[in-house]
This record gives structure tokens, sequence and C-alpha cells, in this order.
């Protein structure tokens, strides 16, 4: 198979990809999948693999928290498995690879959430003030899942195709005010998401169990898996000494 058609096939999918997160979220968005999927597409399945299982590790713990949008591990991980069977099957430069990249993914994934949704979703309530039923499907489903090719599938084309050079190019463009600018404002905007999350913890007795949980991961550096095992537990003891207390 020619690159040309390679490109093609990737850029498809992770567009399908990016579809299928905002519809069904049967996960093949995830680096886990898009990995070898893409791999199997270059025919490097293994390398695919490799990547994949990598790039999913550094982005486990990652979470969508209010409106911040976190960076993109789906087309970091297409971009970043290509240019690992590009350079003969080398992990470390995929990974080094990612990161940069799924920055990109975060910054055309903000641009569709804060501006080119929110437009559609104006005419979205035009269409229903008209009684207009199939305007109100195309911009709340077709017109916005069409775009997912144009912001996701064509830069995804060209790094795939033109190479790694062209994708540490791209990462060069970017000006840094831009970049910082981004960070600072999703940071903000994930701490009043997460300060919203908060407010839907109502029962009092349930918050010495989040303050555990945040002391230990803020002042005792416990890893996300080391929390969720902490969680379990605490679920574990209320359950004995509280539930099953008071049924019985």
């Amino acid at each position: 198979m020619s690159i040309l058609w390679q490109s093609i096939l990737v850029a498809i999918f992770v567009s399908i990809a990016f579809i299928d997160s905002h519809t069904f979220q049967t996960h093949i968005f995830r680096p886990i999948v898009v990995g070898p999927i893409v791999g199997l597409i270059m025919g490097d399945v293994g390398t695919g693999m490799q990547v994949g299982v990598a790039v999913e590790l550094m982005f486990l713990a990652v979470i969508f928290v209010g409106t911040a949008a976190p960076p993109d591990p789906t087309i970091s991980t297409a971009i970043a498995t290509a240019v690992a069977i590009y350079g003969g099957g080398s992990t470390e430069l995929a990974i080094a690879t990612a990161l940069p990249v799924s920055f990109i993914g975060q910054m055309a994934t903000t641009f569709q959430n804060s501006i080119i949704n929110v437009w559609f979703m104006h005419r979205a309530e035009v269409a229903a003030n008209d009684l207009d039923t199939k305007g109100i499907v195309r911009n709340n489903t077709i017109y916005p899942m069409i775009l997912n090719f144009v912001l996701f599938g064509i830069p995804t084309f060209l790094a795939v195709y033109y190479g790694a050079d062209f994708v540490q190019l791209i990462i060069n463009s970017i000006p840094e005010k831009i970049i910082t600018g981004l960070a600072v404002g999703g940071n903000m905007i994930g701490a009043v998401g997460f300060a919203l999350l908060l407010t839907t913890i109502k029962q009092k007795n349930m918050w010495p169990f989040f303050l555990l949980g945040f002391f230990v991961a803020a002042y005792m550096e416990v890893n996300m898996i080391g929390v969720s095992m902490l969680a379990v537990i605490c679920c574990a003891l209320y359950y004995y000494f509280v539930i099953k207390k008071e049924t019985y």
C-alpha cells in the first residue's frame, strides 16, 4: 500500500475515532486501540501495539474535568505510531512525539468546543424555534461530526504523509504565548470544573473521604492506582460498619 493511501486511511480512522468519542463511546479513540489499528494500516502492528500501550499509560489518568479539554491522546497516538514506524520501530521517538502533538489536539478540541459547537448550538436553537427538525439534526450532529475530518483528519493526513519533520515544523510554528495562554486558561477552567464537581457532594458525611483522598494524593504523592485502592477500602469499611449495621 502506498504512503498516500496509508495516510488517507489513518486520517479517516482518526476522524471516525473522534466521532465515536462524541457519540457511541465504544472507546476506539483510546491509544491502546488507535496504536494497533494505525500499525495495521501502515504494516507494523507490533510497533503500533507498543506505541499504543506506552501512550495509554501516559494518558491513563487524564480526564475531562468541567469544560477543560485535556491534551488529546487520539491524534497523538496516531501520529506517534506513524513516526515510530518511519523511525524503524522506535517507541522512544514515539513517546517524545506524542506529548507535543497531544497539545495540538488539545487546541483543536478547545477551538471546536468553545467556538464551533457553540455556533452550531445557536443555529440549532433557531431551527428549534422554527420547528425545523431537519435543521436541528444537521446542526447538532451532521455538521459538527463532518468538521472532525477538517480539525483532526487533515492534520493527521499531513503528519503521516510528510513524516516527522512536518510534525516538528508544526510544533515549532506555534507561538509560545499561545501555548502558555492555553495552558494557563486550561488550568483555570479545570479548577472551575473541579469546583462544580465538588458541589455535587451533597452528603456531609462523604466529605471526610474526599479530604482523605486529597491529602493522600497531594501530600503523600500516592498515584491514581493507590488512591483508587484506598477508595475501594473506604467503600468496604463504610459498607461493613455503617450500611450493614443499619440493615441488620
